[in-house]
Formats: structure tokens, C-alpha cells, sequence
């Protein structure tokens, strides 16, 4: 498995959409969980991944999110959205939220750096990978971790909101 460096972006994928379009799965924000994760299995099955699962979001079902294999390598994926201000559920529709999506964002790292290491050690033979919505406060926290992280062998990919993923 390829190393993360913090070299310029390297294209894993692009889904085929029209220029500009937004992956939005149910509307709301392109950058739920959800959503993120929809445009990453478009995405990996548009570069001739074999997508062998993808967890229910809607449910919050338990496990790896995504995993996905190609030549020979399969990788377990973490997906992470980012924060949003408001509360998602209809219930609570235009209430805002106590915390920050800054600090939000900081747990939610945090969250799937831990599932990454947890693969690592369950799945040594795979490839770990976090997949999140390209956000400055995430490139922020993977400024601080990239290190760590490299030396981990966790690779982290980055979701654009017109469904690009790169590779950083």
C-alpha cells in the first residue's frame, strides 16, 4: 500500500456526472456522511474498484463503511462527514447545536482515526483508509497527524463536493 505524503493531491477518482454537479443522496448538505460516502463508492467503482460493502448510514450500522478491492488490494475505508451548524433530525429541524462543527469536526477525526488503527490491527493485510469531505479544519487536523499516520500505513482521501476524490 502506497504511504500518505503530503504531497499535492493525487486523483483517485472521478464519478461520472456532469461538471459541477453535487452528490447529494436525500438533499441537505453534500457534506454528510452519506453523501460523502455515496460519492466515494461512485467514485471507486468508476475507477474498476469491486465495492464488496458499503454500511447503511441511515441506520448507523456498526463496522467498516466501505470496503473495496482492485488489483489484488482491498482496503477498508472510514467516512467521516462534516458538522453542520443545525441538528439533521426533523425533529429538532433549525435548532442549532451546542458544539461547534470546529470541535465537532476535531471529535469526528479523532473517531475515525481510531477505527483506522483498529482495522490496521484486525486486517493488517488491508489497506486503512479515511475518507473525508475536503474542509479546512480536517486538512488542519491531518496537518498536525500526517506523520503518525503515515507511519500507521493510514491513508487519508479526500471528498470534493462536485464528488472528486484525491488522494493526499
Amino acid at each position: 500500500m502506497p504511504t500518505v505524503s503530503a504531497a499535492a493531491p493525487v486523483p483517485v477518482a472521478q464519478a461520472a456526472r456532469p461538471a459541477g454537479a453535487t452528490p447529494v443522496v436525500g438533499g441537505g448538505e453534500w457534506h454528510t456522511e452519506a453523501n460523502v460516502q455515496a460519492a466515494l463508492v461512485t467514485a471507486l467503482a468508476g475507477e474498476g474498484w469491486r465495492i464488496l460493502s458499503v454500511a447503511n448510514t441511515a441506520t448507523k450500522e456498526h463496522g467498516i463503511d466501505v470496503i473495496a478491492s482492485r488489483d489484488g488490494l482491498t482496503v477498508g475505508v472510514e467516512v467521516k462527514g462534516f458538522p453542520s451548524r443545525n441538528y439533521a433530525d426533523p425533529a429538532r429541524a433549525g435548532e442549532a447545536k451546542r458544539t461547534s462543527p470546529s470541535t465537532q469536526a476535531g471529535h469526528w477525526f479523532s473517531q475515525a482515526v481510531l477505527a483506522a488503527m483498529r482495522l490496521r490491527g484486525k486486517e493488517p493485510g488491508w489497506g486503512s483508509v479515511i475518507a473525508l469531505p475536503d474542509f479546512p479544519r480536517y486538512r488542519d487536523l491531518h496537518a498536525e497527524t500526517a506523520g503518525s499516520l503515515a507511519a500507521a500505513q493510514i491513508e487519508v482521501w479526500w471528498v470534493e463536493q462536485d464528488g472528486t476524490v484525491h488522494r493526499s
